[in-house]
């Protein structure tokens, strides 16, 4: 029993220093004897803590969460130098694709000025020949007759109404174009016989010779005259006085010439 018994006391003697070993090294205080309420006990009876209003690591983590999110979602500088060269690059293709534009308009002008001076200095074609035609053997012949017609005519107007009007039927065709008017020669006699009752008398004297031109293809000649009149309305006491122009179309075609177109115009009158 002396052998346990040491042992036993040996045992006691170890764990008994490393109580005191423990205790020396740590800020701990042994807690009060059995007869207290027990370290179990008072933890029951001790109410609950409050939740802290203050936060915790867990949401100021978070808040540096957000913060590095935030910082990775804006753009690095190398990403932001990209952008700008990118834009720069942008700028000068628009800058040069306008001056290329510009210099091919130049060049389009140049060349269109360039064009133009050649043509210009080109000498310009000789004027192409026309054919002389020889004259109608004809054409003496009818301006003969033409000019002795017209004045032959003029002297009819001059004549007075009854003689004027028994003559006139000679010198027209069966159809007359007068003063732009096509008409029969029954009704170019009432026209002549309207003027001869308001011009009762009346002198017609050409100056000069009449001019002729003749056209084979139509067998006319074109007469013009430049005469003097004078027609005076006793009754009415009119007095018409100056200088016109006739101008005549005598066709040769069937038979002997007559007159199918007449026309006149006031050059000057008297007084004006």
């Amino acid at each position: 029993m002396r052998p346990v018994l040491f042992l036993t006391l040996l045992l006691s003697s170890a764990c008994a220093t490393g109580a005191a070993l423990a205790q020396s090294g740590s800020n701990w205080i042994d807690p009060p004897g059995k007869s207290g309420p027990s370290a179990s006990e008072g933890e029951r009876a001790k109410p609950a803590a409050k939740p802290s209003s203050k936060p915790g690591p867990r949401f100021e983590a978070e808040a540096d969460g957000r913060t590095h999110a935030h910082r990775s979602a804006a753009p690095s500088p190398a990403r932001r130098e990209t952008r700008r060269h990118d834009r720069t690059r942008a700028a000068e293709m628009r800058r040069e694709r306008r001056a290329a534009i510009r210099e091919r308009a130049r060049e389009q002008g140049q060349a269109h000025t360039a064009r133009t001076e050649r043509l210009a200095e080109r000498p310009a074609p000789p004027p192409a020949r026309m054919a002389r035609s020889e004259p109608d053997p004809r054409f003496s012949d009818w301006a003969v007759t033409a000019r002795r017609l017209s004045l032959d005519y003029l002297d009819s107007v001059s004549a007075p109404n009854g003689a004027m009007l028994a003559s006139a039927p000679r010198f027209y065709g069966g159809t007359v174009r007068f003063h732009g008017r096509v008409m029969s020669i029954g009704a170019l006699l009432a026209e002549k016989r309207r003027f001869a009752r308001r011009w009762p008398e009346r002198r017609y004297e050409p100056q000069g010779e009449p001019r002729v031109a003749c056209d084979g293809a139509s067998a006319t000649c074109l007469v013009r005259v430049v005469h003097d009149f004078t027609a005076q309305s006793p009754t009415r006491g009119g007095r018409s006085q100056g200088v016109a122009e006739l101008t005549l179309t005598v066709s040769f075609t069937g038979g002997p010439p007559v007159i199918v177109a007449e026309s006149s115009r006031v050059l000057s009158r008297a007084g004006a």
